[in-house]
């Protein structure tokens, strides 16, 4: 039987600003200074999930905050999924 194996797209890139709201985010109560653009990006990039009025990291999310913002950090952090 051939093993299947799922493909998935690599990680969104952040604009400088952007990695500084999750940075933000990261800290815990820094969501009031996001810019909502930002806030929506995060959620769409599946890196922060907004339940109940509060914005908070995903483990997508605190991944990519270890990693950093540059292609090559992503490369290296998703050798380790």
């Amino acid at each position: 039987m051939a093993h299947s194996r799922i493909v998935s797209e690599p990680p969104a890139l952040l604009s400088t600003e952007e990695f500084d709201s999750l940075r933000e985010l990261g800290k815990g109560d820094g969501q009031g200074d996001i810019p909502q653009i930002h806030w929506e990006r995060l959620v769409a990039s599946g890196y922060a999930l907004r339940r109940l009025g509060t914005l908070g990291l995903t483990d997508s999310g605190k991944r990519r905050l270890a990693a950093g913002n540059g292609q090559a950090s992503i490369a290296v952090a998703k050798q380790f999924e």
